[in-house]
Protein backbone atom coordinates (compact mmCIF):
# COMPACT_ATOMS: atom_id res chain seq x y z
CA UNK A 1 0.00 0.00 0.00
CA UNK A 2 2.70 1.82 0.35
CA UNK A 3 5.78 1.25 -1.71
CA UNK A 4 7.69 2.93 -4.51
CA UNK A 5 5.55 2.04 -8.09
CA UNK A 6 4.49 -0.13 -9.55
CA UNK A 7 5.29 -2.76 -7.17
CA UNK A 8 5.47 -6.00 -9.62
CA UNK A 9 7.87 -6.92 -11.96
CA UNK A 10 7.74 -5.30 -15.61
CA UNK A 11 9.11 -2.40 -17.76
CA UNK A 12 9.45 0.11 -15.48
CA UNK A 13 11.41 -1.63 -12.84
CA UNK A 14 15.08 -2.63 -12.64
CA UNK A 15 15.88 -6.39 -13.54
CA UNK A 16 15.05 -9.01 -10.70
CA UNK A 17 17.52 -10.28 -8.55
CA UNK A 18 18.88 -13.47 -10.02
CA UNK A 19 19.31 -16.80 -7.70
CA UNK A 20 18.42 -19.91 -7.59
CA UNK A 21 17.27 -19.37 -4.08
CA UNK A 22 17.11 -17.84 -1.12
CA UNK A 23 20.40 -17.80 -0.60
CA UNK A 24 21.61 -16.86 -3.48
CA UNK A 25 19.53 -13.40 -3.64
CA UNK A 26 21.89 -10.18 -3.13
CA UNK A 27 20.96 -7.58 -0.83
CA UNK A 28 21.16 -4.40 -0.81
CA UNK A 29 23.66 -1.92 0.94
CA UNK A 30 20.81 -0.90 3.74
CA UNK A 31 20.27 -4.78 4.27
CA UNK A 32 21.67 -6.43 7.46
CA UNK A 33 21.15 -10.21 8.44
CA UNK A 34 18.74 -10.43 11.35
CA UNK A 35 16.25 -13.17 12.88
CA UNK A 36 16.54 -15.30 9.39
CA UNK A 37 15.84 -12.45 7.30
CA UNK A 38 16.42 -9.55 5.59
CA UNK A 39 16.32 -6.33 7.05
CA UNK A 40 15.92 -2.60 5.85
CA UNK A 41 15.88 -0.11 8.43
CA UNK A 42 14.31 3.13 7.41
CA UNK A 43 13.61 6.83 9.30
CA UNK A 44 11.44 7.18 12.27
CA UNK A 45 11.82 3.18 12.96
CA UNK A 46 10.57 1.70 10.11
CA UNK A 47 11.47 -1.86 9.68
CA UNK A 48 11.05 -4.10 6.06
CA UNK A 49 11.55 -7.52 7.07
CA UNK A 50 12.25 -9.71 3.79
CA UNK A 51 12.03 -13.35 4.56
CA UNK A 52 14.75 -15.82 3.45
CA UNK A 53 12.43 -18.40 3.45
CA UNK A 54 9.10 -17.46 1.74
CA UNK A 55 8.46 -14.58 -0.39
CA UNK A 56 6.86 -11.91 2.13
CA UNK A 57 7.61 -8.41 3.08
CA UNK A 58 6.59 -7.27 6.70
CA UNK A 59 6.89 -3.79 7.64
CA UNK A 60 6.69 -2.59 10.88
CA UNK A 61 6.45 0.88 12.35
CA UNK A 62 4.82 2.86 15.52
CA UNK A 63 2.52 5.91 15.68
CA UNK A 64 2.26 8.38 18.25
CA UNK A 65 -1.55 7.72 18.00
CA UNK A 66 -4.86 5.28 19.44
CA UNK A 67 -5.34 2.22 16.55
CA UNK A 68 -8.45 3.88 16.10
CA UNK A 69 -6.66 6.68 14.67
CA UNK A 70 -4.06 4.97 12.09
CA UNK A 71 -6.80 1.95 11.29
CA UNK A 72 -9.10 5.24 10.14
CA UNK A 73 -6.25 6.56 8.49
CA UNK A 74 -5.94 3.44 5.82
CA UNK A 75 -9.66 3.20 5.85
CA UNK A 76 -11.12 6.42 5.14
CA UNK A 77 -10.35 7.57 1.65
CA UNK A 78 -9.76 11.18 2.33
CA UNK A 79 -7.59 10.86 5.16
CA UNK A 80 -5.86 7.56 2.71
CA UNK A 81 -4.42 9.64 0.14
CA UNK A 82 -3.11 12.45 2.23
CA UNK A 83 -0.51 9.86 3.11
CA UNK A 84 0.14 6.96 0.78
CA UNK A 85 3.33 6.86 -1.12
CA UNK A 86 6.05 8.67 -1.67
CA UNK A 87 6.51 12.75 -1.66
CA UNK A 88 7.06 12.75 -5.40
CA UNK A 89 3.55 11.29 -6.08
CA UNK A 90 -0.22 12.24 -5.26
CA UNK A 91 -3.09 9.35 -5.16
CA UNK A 92 -6.47 9.84 -6.79
CA UNK A 93 -8.87 7.25 -5.80
CA UNK A 94 -11.57 5.77 -8.56
CA UNK A 95 -13.29 3.04 -6.01
CA UNK A 96 -13.07 2.68 -2.71
CA UNK A 97 -15.81 0.34 -0.35
CA UNK A 98 -13.84 -0.11 3.01
CA UNK A 99 -15.68 -3.15 4.29
CA UNK A 100 -15.97 -6.91 4.44
CA UNK A 101 -16.58 -7.93 0.45
CA UNK A 102 -15.92 -4.39 -0.72
CA UNK A 103 -13.48 -3.84 -3.50
CA UNK A 104 -10.91 -0.34 -4.43
CA UNK A 105 -9.05 1.05 -6.96
CA UNK A 106 -5.96 3.97 -7.24
CA UNK A 107 -3.99 5.64 -9.53
CA UNK A 108 -0.33 7.19 -8.65
CA UNK A 109 -0.11 10.48 -10.43
CA UNK A 110 2.88 13.06 -10.33
CA UNK A 111 2.26 16.44 -11.77
CA UNK A 112 -1.25 15.46 -13.39
CA UNK A 113 0.23 12.57 -15.15
CA UNK A 114 -0.91 8.46 -14.24
CA UNK A 115 2.43 6.74 -13.32
CA UNK A 116 0.65 3.65 -12.12
CA UNK A 117 -3.21 2.01 -11.16
CA UNK A 118 -3.55 -0.36 -8.60
CA UNK A 119 -6.56 -2.18 -7.88
CA UNK A 120 -7.98 -5.08 -5.27
CA UNK A 121 -10.56 -6.37 -2.73
CA UNK A 122 -11.28 -6.05 1.47
CA UNK A 123 -11.26 -9.56 2.16
CA UNK A 124 -11.46 -8.40 5.65
CA UNK A 125 -12.01 -5.22 7.54
CA UNK A 126 -11.85 -5.41 11.41
CA UNK A 127 -12.12 -1.93 13.03
CA UNK A 128 -9.26 -0.86 14.77
CA UNK A 129 -7.48 -4.02 14.74
CA UNK A 130 -7.14 -5.71 11.42
CA UNK A 131 -7.22 -5.67 7.30
CA UNK A 132 -6.94 -8.08 4.63
CA UNK A 133 -6.98 -6.76 1.15
CA UNK A 134 -5.41 -8.34 -2.24
CA UNK A 135 -2.95 -5.37 -4.18
CA UNK A 136 -3.06 -5.78 -7.56
CA UNK A 137 -0.73 -3.48 -10.44
CA UNK A 138 -2.80 -2.68 -13.41
CA UNK A 139 0.31 -3.57 -15.45
CA UNK A 140 0.77 -7.12 -14.01
CA UNK A 141 -2.54 -8.50 -13.55
CA UNK A 142 -1.43 -11.69 -12.86
CA UNK A 143 0.15 -10.56 -9.68
CA UNK A 144 -1.30 -9.88 -6.80
CA UNK A 145 0.00 -8.99 -3.58
CA UNK A 146 -1.97 -10.91 -0.41
CA UNK A 147 -1.75 -8.25 2.78
CA UNK A 148 -2.81 -8.20 6.30
CA UNK A 149 -2.16 -5.05 8.19
CA UNK A 150 -2.70 -5.33 12.14
CA UNK A 151 -2.62 -2.36 14.66
CA UNK A 152 -1.24 -3.52 17.91
CA UNK A 153 -2.22 -1.12 20.73
CA UNK A 154 1.46 -0.45 23.11
CA UNK A 155 0.17 2.16 25.47
CA UNK A 156 -1.64 5.66 25.47
CA UNK A 157 -1.45 7.04 22.37
CA UNK A 158 0.86 4.33 20.78
CA UNK A 159 0.33 2.09 18.22
CA UNK A 160 2.28 -0.72 16.45
CA UNK A 161 1.50 -1.35 12.60
CA UNK A 162 2.66 -4.70 10.91
CA UNK A 163 2.04 -4.71 7.38
CA UNK A 164 2.41 -8.32 5.75
CA UNK A 165 2.46 -8.49 2.30
CA UNK A 166 2.49 -12.32 0.65
CA UNK A 167 3.08 -12.54 -3.07
CA UNK A 168 4.08 -15.16 -5.75
CA UNK A 169 7.64 -15.91 -5.67
CA UNK A 170 10.58 -14.70 -4.68
CA UNK A 171 11.60 -12.81 -8.00
CA UNK A 172 8.26 -10.77 -7.77
CA UNK A 173 9.15 -10.02 -3.97
CA UNK A 174 13.04 -9.36 -4.91
CA UNK A 175 11.49 -6.80 -7.88
CA UNK A 176 9.50 -5.27 -5.21
CA UNK A 177 12.34 -4.55 -2.74
CA UNK A 178 14.58 -3.37 -5.82
CA UNK A 179 11.92 -1.04 -7.18
CA UNK A 180 12.78 1.88 -4.27
CA UNK A 181 10.14 0.62 -1.92
CA UNK A 182 11.88 1.85 1.14
CA UNK A 183 11.86 5.39 0.38
CA UNK A 184 7.84 5.04 -0.40
CA UNK A 185 7.46 3.19 2.24
CA UNK A 186 9.54 5.91 5.17
CA UNK A 187 8.24 8.82 3.24
CA UNK A 188 4.39 7.65 3.50
CA UNK A 189 4.84 7.00 7.15
CA UNK A 190 6.47 10.96 7.69
CA UNK A 191 3.22 11.69 5.95
CA UNK A 192 0.61 9.81 8.09
CA UNK A 193 2.93 11.12 11.30
CA UNK A 194 2.69 14.85 10.66
CA UNK A 195 -1.22 13.40 9.17
CA UNK A 196 -1.78 12.21 12.53
CA UNK A 197 -0.86 15.37 14.27
CA UNK A 198 -3.10 17.52 12.55
CA UNK A 199 -5.96 15.06 13.26
CA UNK A 200 -7.49 15.01 16.68
CA UNK A 201 -5.95 13.13 18.86
CA UNK A 202 -8.42 12.64 21.48
CA UNK A 203 -11.96 12.43 21.35
CA UNK A 204 -13.06 15.91 23.11
CA UNK A 205 -11.58 17.50 20.22
CA UNK A 206 -12.12 15.72 17.65
CA UNK A 207 -14.84 16.06 14.61
CA UNK A 208 -18.51 14.14 15.10
CA UNK A 209 -17.59 11.46 12.61
CA UNK A 210 -13.85 10.66 13.99
CA UNK A 211 -15.55 10.75 17.64
CA UNK A 212 -18.14 8.32 16.86
CA UNK A 213 -15.61 5.98 14.87
CA UNK A 214 -13.40 5.76 17.87
CA UNK A 215 -15.76 5.09 20.35
CA UNK A 216 -18.07 3.02 18.47
CA UNK A 217 -14.65 0.75 17.79
CA UNK A 218 -14.13 0.32 21.08
CA UNK A 219 -17.29 -0.51 21.67
CA UNK A 220 -17.40 -3.04 19.07
CA UNK A 221 -14.32 -4.99 20.30
CA UNK A 222 -16.54 -5.54 23.50
CA UNK A 223 -19.36 -6.90 21.84
CA UNK A 224 -17.21 -8.82 19.56
CA UNK A 225 -15.79 -10.21 22.35
CA UNK A 226 -18.42 -11.95 24.21
CA UNK A 227 -19.19 -15.00 24.02
CA UNK A 228 -23.15 -16.28 23.24
CA UNK A 229 -23.56 -17.35 26.55
CA UNK A 230 -22.59 -13.81 28.40
CA UNK A 231 -25.42 -11.78 26.75
CA UNK A 232 -27.03 -12.84 29.59
CA UNK A 233 -25.20 -11.58 32.04
CA UNK A 234 -26.49 -9.22 34.48
CA UNK A 235 -25.24 -5.28 33.76
CA UNK A 236 -24.48 -2.67 36.34
CA UNK A 237 -27.53 -1.03 34.85
CA UNK A 238 -30.65 -2.10 37.24
CA UNK A 239 -32.57 -4.73 35.50
CA UNK A 240 -30.42 -4.62 32.28
CA UNK A 241 -28.55 -7.71 30.59
CA UNK A 242 -25.64 -7.16 28.76
CA UNK A 243 -27.51 -7.88 25.83
CA UNK A 244 -30.07 -4.92 26.84
CA UNK A 245 -27.42 -2.65 26.58
CA UNK A 246 -27.02 -2.95 23.05
CA UNK A 247 -30.38 -3.25 22.23
CA UNK A 248 -30.83 0.14 24.23
CA UNK A 249 -28.18 1.97 21.94
CA UNK A 250 -29.83 0.16 18.90
CA UNK A 251 -33.28 1.31 19.19
CA UNK A 252 -33.09 4.36 20.51
CA UNK A 253 -30.43 6.31 18.16
CA UNK A 254 -32.42 4.89 15.07
CA UNK A 255 -35.98 5.96 16.23
CA UNK A 256 -34.18 9.35 16.96
CA UNK A 257 -32.36 10.16 13.34
CA UNK A 258 -36.53 9.81 12.22
CA UNK A 259 -36.49 13.65 13.67
CA UNK A 260 -34.10 14.15 10.25
CA UNK A 261 -36.05 12.09 8.12
CA UNK A 262 -33.73 9.38 8.12
CA UNK A 263 -35.56 6.08 8.24
CA UNK A 264 -33.41 2.98 9.11
CA UNK A 265 -34.59 -0.41 9.32
CA UNK A 266 -35.15 -2.67 12.35
CA UNK A 267 -32.78 -4.82 13.75
CA UNK A 268 -33.04 -7.82 15.90
CA UNK A 269 -30.16 -7.61 18.31
CA UNK A 270 -31.57 -10.56 20.11
CA UNK A 271 -30.71 -12.94 17.22
CA UNK A 272 -27.57 -11.86 16.37
CA UNK A 273 -26.22 -9.13 18.56
CA UNK A 274 -22.49 -8.97 16.60
CA UNK A 275 -23.98 -8.51 12.83
CA UNK A 276 -27.10 -6.10 14.28
CA UNK A 277 -24.39 -4.00 16.13
CA UNK A 278 -21.75 -3.68 13.12
CA UNK A 279 -24.69 -2.59 10.94
CA UNK A 280 -26.04 -0.32 13.15
CA UNK A 281 -22.25 1.30 13.54
CA UNK A 282 -21.83 1.64 10.21
CA UNK A 283 -25.24 2.97 9.44
CA UNK A 284 -24.57 5.57 11.82
CA UNK A 285 -20.87 6.45 10.50
CA UNK A 286 -22.33 6.77 7.04
CA UNK A 287 -24.47 9.50 8.15
CA UNK A 288 -21.81 11.14 10.06
CA UNK A 289 -19.38 10.92 7.15
CA UNK A 290 -21.81 12.64 5.04
CA UNK A 291 -24.34 14.87 6.74
CA UNK A 292 -26.01 16.38 3.84
CA UNK A 293 -27.27 19.42 5.72
CA UNK A 294 -29.92 17.56 7.05
CA UNK A 295 -31.48 18.86 9.92
CA UNK A 296 -33.07 16.68 13.16
CA UNK A 297 -35.89 18.16 14.74
CA UNK A 298 -36.77 17.01 18.31
CA UNK A 299 -39.24 18.45 21.04
CA UNK A 300 -36.63 18.08 23.96
CA UNK A 301 -33.35 19.43 21.51
CA UNK A 302 -35.39 21.64 18.99
CA UNK A 303 -33.48 21.63 15.77
CA UNK A 304 -29.87 21.05 15.30
CA UNK A 305 -27.96 19.30 12.38
CA UNK A 306 -27.77 15.81 12.43
CA UNK A 307 -24.42 15.21 12.89
CA UNK A 308 -24.19 17.36 15.87
CA UNK A 309 -27.36 15.60 17.57
CA UNK A 310 -25.99 12.47 17.27
CA UNK A 311 -22.39 14.12 18.89
CA UNK A 312 -24.23 15.30 21.69
CA UNK A 313 -26.85 12.86 22.44
CA UNK A 314 -26.02 9.12 20.76
CA UNK A 315 -22.06 9.36 20.92
CA UNK A 316 -21.32 10.07 24.44
CA UNK A 317 -24.22 7.34 25.08
CA UNK A 318 -21.63 4.76 23.56
CA UNK A 319 -18.96 5.83 24.94
CA UNK A 320 -20.61 5.83 28.98
CA UNK A 321 -22.60 2.63 27.90
CA UNK A 322 -18.92 1.01 27.28
CA UNK A 323 -18.17 0.37 30.84
CA UNK A 324 -21.35 -0.81 31.44
CA UNK A 325 -20.98 -3.41 29.02
CA UNK A 326 -17.13 -3.95 30.21
CA UNK A 327 -18.08 -4.47 33.99
CA UNK A 328 -21.00 -6.83 32.37
CA UNK A 329 -19.35 -9.05 30.52
CA UNK A 330 -16.41 -9.12 33.51
CA UNK A 331 -13.82 -6.89 31.68
CA UNK A 332 -11.60 -3.53 33.05
CA UNK A 333 -13.10 -0.44 31.27
CA UNK A 334 -11.28 2.38 30.49
CA UNK A 335 -13.07 5.51 29.68
CA UNK A 336 -9.80 7.81 29.76
CA UNK A 337 -9.10 10.13 32.64
CA UNK A 338 -8.91 13.03 31.03
CA UNK A 339 -12.20 13.09 28.71
CA UNK A 340 -13.61 11.44 32.36
CA UNK A 341 -12.35 14.72 34.24
CA UNK A 342 -14.03 16.80 31.47
CA UNK A 343 -17.59 15.26 31.82
CA UNK A 344 -17.56 15.18 35.22
CA UNK A 345 -17.15 18.80 35.20
CA UNK A 346 -18.96 19.70 32.40
CA UNK A 347 -22.00 17.23 34.14
CA UNK A 348 -21.82 18.60 37.49
CA UNK A 349 -23.48 21.98 37.33
CA UNK A 350 -26.37 20.27 36.00
CA UNK A 351 -26.53 18.09 38.83
CA UNK A 352 -30.52 18.80 39.65
CA UNK A 353 -31.41 18.45 35.71
CA UNK A 354 -30.09 15.82 35.48
CA UNK A 355 -31.66 13.83 38.53
CA UNK A 356 -35.17 15.08 38.02
CA UNK A 357 -34.76 13.91 34.19
CA UNK A 358 -34.48 10.41 35.42
CA UNK A 359 -32.23 8.71 33.09
CA UNK A 360 -29.65 8.89 36.04
CA UNK A 361 -29.97 7.35 39.41
CA UNK A 362 -28.67 8.97 42.56
CA UNK A 363 -25.62 9.42 42.80
CA UNK A 364 -22.98 6.90 44.65
CA UNK A 365 -20.48 7.97 47.69
CA UNK A 366 -16.61 7.40 46.38
CA UNK A 367 -13.33 8.81 48.27
CA UNK A 368 -11.95 11.60 47.53
CA UNK A 369 -8.52 9.82 45.92
CA UNK A 370 -11.23 7.97 43.62
CA UNK A 371 -10.07 7.89 40.22
CA UNK A 372 -11.89 10.10 37.55
CA UNK A 373 -13.57 7.52 35.48
CA UNK A 374 -15.13 6.07 38.96
CA UNK A 375 -16.12 9.39 40.06
CA UNK A 376 -18.10 10.09 36.92
CA UNK A 377 -19.26 6.10 37.32
CA UNK A 378 -20.67 7.19 40.76
CA UNK A 379 -22.07 10.91 39.51
CA UNK A 380 -24.30 9.05 37.35
CA UNK A 381 -25.27 6.44 39.27
CA UNK A 382 -23.31 3.93 38.82
CA UNK A 383 -21.04 1.86 41.56
CA UNK A 384 -17.58 1.61 40.13
CA UNK A 385 -17.05 -1.59 42.49
CA UNK A 386 -19.37 -3.73 41.13
CA UNK A 387 -19.23 -6.88 39.55
CA UNK A 388 -21.41 -9.46 37.88
CA UNK A 389 -22.79 -12.20 39.65
CA UNK A 390 -22.56 -14.61 37.88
Amino acid sequence: MDRALPPYRGTALPAPRCGAGPNDRRRTAADTSAEGGIVTTTGYDTRIVADENVPTIEIIREFDAEPAQVFRAHIDPDLYTQWVGPHSMSTKITRWDARTGGAWAFASESDGTEIAAFYGSFHEVRPSERIVWTFTYTGEPDGVALETVTFEKLGEQRTRLRTLSVVADFATRDGMLASGMDSGVREGYEKLDHLLTQEPTTPAVAGPATRHFADAARFTALVESASAGEWARPSPVPEWTALDIVQHLVEWSRGFLGGAGIELPALDVAVDPVTAWKRHVADIQGILDNPAGRILSNPHIGDQPVDQAIDNFYTPDVWMHTWDLAKALGREPDLDEQRCRATLEGMAPMDRMLRESGQYGPAVPVGENATAQDKLMAFIGRDPAWQPTS
